[in-house]
C-alpha cells in the first residue's frame, strides 16, 4: 500500500472541521442530510483504512495463510506497513469498535425510552399533549405514533401565532426524523473521534431545520422571540436524549439566524464535502487495489511451494 491508505483518516479530519460552518452557513437541511450521512461514509472510510492497515499482520498467521493459500513468509517480506504501525491500527480498530457498540446502545436505549414516554402521554388530544405541569416545556417525543408534549403553563403564556410556531417546530422534528440523522453523528463520532463535533454540528443544523419549518407559520421574528422567551426553562425535565426541546440547544446561533433572510444555498460549500467524501472513496480504493496486489503476490509465492 502507499500513501493513500492514510488520506481517508486526514480527509475524515477535515470533514470534521468543516462541519461546524456547514451547519451554520448552509440550509439546515441540506447540512442536516450532508453531516448526518456524510459523517457516517467518512467514519466508515476512516474504519475501513485501519482494517487495511491491519490486514497484512493479520493475514501473516500461518493458520490464516494455509486457509487462503498464500505464503505467510512472502506477505512479511512484501509488506509495506510496518509492523509495530499495523499492530496499533488493530487495536485502535479494537478500541473504536467498543465505541460504536457503547454509543449504539445508549442510542438503542433511549429511543426505547422515547417510545415508552410518547405511549404513556395523554392521548385525548391526538398528536399533541397538553401536560398539567406548572413548569413551561415543550418537546417532540418519537414513537408510534410520535408526540409533541407541551405543558399547560407554557401554552398560557404564548400569544397564538408564537403556539402555531412551537408546534410547527415539535412537528417538523417528528416529520423529518430528526433524531435519526442526530444518532447517525453520535455513531459516525463513536467510529472516529476527528469527528467529535460533528453531533453538535447536526444537532444546530437539526434545530436550525425546524425553525425554518416554524417560520414558514408566520414571521421569523416570532419564531427568534419564542426561542428566547422559553429558553430559560427548556431543560427543566431529564428526558431521553432522542427527544428533542424547541429551546434546549444553540438558542443564540439560532436566534441570530432568524434575524437573518432565510439561508441560500450556497453550492461550493456543498462541493466541498462532497469532494471529501470522494477523495476519501477514491484513496480507500487505491489501497485496497495495493493491498490486492500484495497478497496476489504471496499467492504466487505459495504456489511456487513457499510458505
Amino acid at each position: 500500500m502507499n500513501l493513500s491508505v492514510y488520506v481517508p483518516l486526514l480527509l475524515t479530519a477535515a470533514f470534521g472541521l468543516v462541519a461546524p460552518g456547514a451547519a451554520r452557513r448552509l440550509p439546515p437541511a441540506v447540512a442536516t442530510w450532508l453531516l448526518g450521512v456524510g459523517g457516517l461514509l467518512a467514519a466508515t472510510a476512516s474504519a475501513a483504512a485501519l482494517t487495511l492497515l491491519g490486514m497484512t499482520l493479520v493475514g501473516q498467521s500461518p493458520l490464516l495463510a494455509a486457509e487462503g493459500h498464500w505464503s505467510h513468509t512472502a506477505l512479511r517480506h512484501a509488506d509495506p506497513v510496518s509492523l509495530p504501525l499495523a499492530a496499533a491500527a488493530l487495536a485502535v480498530l479494537a478500541v473504536l469498535t467498543g465505541r460504536v457498540l457503547v454509543a449504539g446502545v445508549r442510542r438503542a436505549t433511549a429511543l426505547r425510552d422515547a417510545f415508552t414516554l410518547a405511549a404513556g402521554l395523554p392521548t385525548s388530544g391526538g398528536e399533541l399533549a397538553v401536560l398539567d405541569d406548572p413548569r413551561e416545556m415543550a418537546y417532540a417525543v418519537p414513537g408510534r405514533p410520535g408526540r409533541i408534549a407541551v405543558s399547560a403553563a407554557l401554552l398560557r403564556r404564548l400569544d397564538a401565532a408564537e403556539r402555531r410556531a412551537l408546534l410547527a417546530h415539535e412537528r417538523s422534528h417528528l416529520v423529518h426524523h430528526h433524531h435519526v440523522h442526530q444518532s447517525l453523528a453520535v455513531l459516525a463520532a463513536a467510529t472516529n473521534p476527528l469527528l467529535c463535533r460533528l453531533p453538535d454540528a447536526v444537532a444546530l443544523s437539526t434545530e436550525r431545520w425546524a425553525d425554518e419549518d416554524a417560520a414558514g407559520t408566520g414571521r421569523r421574528g416570532t419564531v427568534a422571540t419564542l426561542l428566547t422567551r422559553t429558553a430559560a426553562a427548556a431543560g427543566v425535565q431529564a428526558r431521553p436524549s432522542v427527544v428533542l426541546a424547541a429551546a434546549l440547544t444553540h438558542v443564540t446561533a439560532r436566534v441570530a439566524a432568524l434575524h437573518a433572510p432565510a439561508p441560500r444555498l450556497a453550492v461550493w460549500r456543498v462541493v466541498v464535502l462532497l469532494g471529501l467524501l470522494a477523495a476519501s472513496a477514491a484513496a480507500l480504493l487505491n489501497a485496497a487495489n495495493e493491498l490486492e496486489r500484495v497478497f496476489e503476490f504471496a499467492q504466487s509465492a505459495y504456489l511456487l511451494g513457499g510458505r
